[in-house]
């Protein structure tokens, strides 16, 4: 039996009507932000993401180098290297995100009201 079942279980019986509305709301958006988490993590970690994050990286230093040394770009040339720059430090964003740490949250939740029962 899981933690979320433990706690369904705990605080959806003998308890009045509006009391389980509240609980079984709390126990509902506990558990669907672990899914998304967990989904996202997944997403993270396969191997596709991986290498869209390797080239974005790749793109960003490609871009970074040349605004850096070619001093005589136009412009819109600049402006382009800055679009590239901005769109891989986007992916970059949501590759590097910290969902472990946002799962290992809401399970300390989850593991704080189980001890609460105690």
């Amino acid at each position: 039996m899981t933690d979320l079942e433990k706690l369904k279980e705990i605080f959806l019986t003998d308890v009045d009507e509006e009391t389980k509305q509240e609980n079984l709301e709390t126990i509902t958006n506990w558990e669907k932000s672990l899914i998304q988490h967990e989904n996202f993590q997944s997403w993270q970690e396969h191997d596709i993401t991986r290498e869209i994050a390797q080239q974005a990286r790749k793109s960003y230093i490609d871009a970074s180098s040349l605004l850096a040394t070619a001093r005589d770009l136009k412009p819109e040339e600049q402006h382009q290297l800055w679009a590239k720059q901005d769109a891989a430090l986007w992916i970059l964003s949501l590759t590097e995100k910290d969902v472990q740490t946002a799962i290992g949250y809401i399970q300390n939740e989850i593991k704080a009201a189980l001890n609460a029962t105690n």
